[in-house]
């Protein structure tokens, strides 16, 4: 579903940390805690650089990372772009940001791809609000909702109510 004005521009709301663009939000995120622990290493910003140009920017990295690589991609709909540009980690376990919609959701919308290179390889994603430890259902193998309701963070201990999804 897309959201245009009347003049047939992609409607961009503001929203805590950051926009919702034609029904997709780009949120900023980092850990905000007072110590240098992993988490503090990895964050996203989104940033409206002019009337025409959305910027989203992550990293989802930290000083541990081992397998490295970059995905991201350029959208347009009317006057309006969106870049997107990740430094991702196929190793990452903690992050304290937020995932962009991945590209086919823009398509959805109407959008054209300007750019893309690579690829986001996690599937949905979820964070726990106290460790920044994430649950990837596809590497777990179950749906976080089917988890039982006594599950907790193997990190920290935090309930499954604690746990925020980010993709």
């Amino acid at each position: 579903m897309s959201s245009l004005t009347e003049a047939g521009e992609p409607v961009v709301e503001k929203i805590p940390g950051g926009f919702r663009v034609d029904g997709l939000e780009l949120r900023s995120g980092k850990c905000g805690c007072t110590s240098v622990a992993r988490c503090c290493y990895s964050l996203s910003r989104v940033k409206r650089r002019s009337p025409g140009l959305i910027e989203f920017t992550a990293k989802m990295t930290d000083p541990e990372t081992r397998d490295l690589f970059d995905w991201g991609y350029t959208v347009g709909k009317g006057a309006l772009t969106v870049a997107v540009s990740v430094q991702d980690a196929r190793d990452k376990e903690i992050y304290s940001g937020f995932i962009p919609p991945p590209v086919r959701e823009w398509e959805r919308r109407g959008w054209q791809v300007l750019e893309s290179h690579g690829q986001r390889e996690d599937g949905i994603v979820w964070r726990c609000a106290m460790s920044k430890w994430l649950y990837k259902e596809d590497a777990q193998g179950v749906r976080f909702e089917e988890l039982p309701d006594d599950w907790t963070c193997p990190r920290c201990g935090s309930p499954k109510s604690g746990f925020e999804k980010i993709s």
